[in-house]
């Protein structure tokens, strides 16, 4: 019985969509029909053999999810999203080493939603993407872990404070040895800002960065060979947007506050 629900969900898109729809609301035929962009004639025969095997019911010209259609969909719809999210990016995601991202986030992973994949120019390699400046230009609030850090963020981290947004700020200690040597006045003027925290975190973590801002999360991963490939994970979504926040403050945990060079 278990492994033939798993098959009337998974090897039907149909009926698979179908389930995820009607997880929304009831529907009649002509809704179903226009929101999966189907033909009555191609799923009556797959509504009908989930109402046989009892996932959905059908009252007064509407369609339902039956009690135990509706607690099959809400464990099932996380892994289709997830299944999703990975798919989209399978190269990315399956490249890439995840070891450092806690288990109890990557098991959220489905909440990353439709997410963009950003590559770096060839032209300009050692520039950071202009889709990531922009997307940053004029947040209310950032907060990024570092651990490989391109030092042109630091005049948009500086432009960033000096509209009074507020900057969350963590880097590894060999970066942050870097900016402070290299790159000292930026660094004292962030420090004298009351917007602005930084903090030193441990070396081996490998997560390139991770930055949040009120409108975007931005993931970067090295490589399974340890290298850091100058890409990255976008999204949008107000639930990636919590995700990565939570990514964020795992490590600020493990992180300590630094108040002079």
């Amino acid at each position: 019985m278990e492994s033939s629900l798993i098959d009337l969900v998974f090897r039907s898109d149909k009926r698979k969509n179908l389930l995820i729809l009607l997880d929304s609301g009831s529907k009649n035929i002509d809704e179903i029909r226009d929101e999966l962009d189907v033909t009555a004639t191609s799923i009556l025969p797959q509504i009908k053999k989930l109402i046989d095997s009892d996932l959905i019911v059908q009252e007064d010209r509407m369609y339902k999810l039956t009690v135990l259609g509706e607690f099959i969909i809400k464990k099932v719809k996380p892994l289709i999203n997830a299944l999703e999210v990975v798919e989209k990016n399978n190269c990315y995601w399956t490249g890439h080493d995840l070891n450092s991202i806690p288990r109890h986030l990557l098991e959220r992973i489905s909440e990353l939603g439709d997410c963009t994949l950003i590559e770096p120019d060839l032209n300009h390699i050692y520039e950071p993407s202009q889709k990531i400046i922009d997307s940053m230009a004029n947040a209310k609030m950032t907060a990024t872990f570092a651990s490989y850090f391109n030092p042109a963020y630091l005049p948009l981290y500086v432009e960033l404070g000096r509209k009074d947004a507020e900057l969350s700020l963590n880097f590894t200690q060999s970066v942050w040895d870097h900016l402070s040597n290299e790159h000292s006045n930026m660094i004292k003027e962030l420090m004298s800002m009351d917007n602005v925290s930084l903090y030193i975190s441990k070396e081996g973590i490998k997560i390139s960065e991770i930055t949040v801002t009120d409108k975007i999360m931005l993931l970067g991963l090295f490589d399974k060979n340890g290298k850091f490939d100058q890409q990255f994970i976008m999204s949008f979504k107000p639930a990636a947007l919590k995700w990565g926040q939570e990514l964020f403050d795992y490590f600020k945990k493990l992180s300590k506050q630094v108040n002079k060079i």
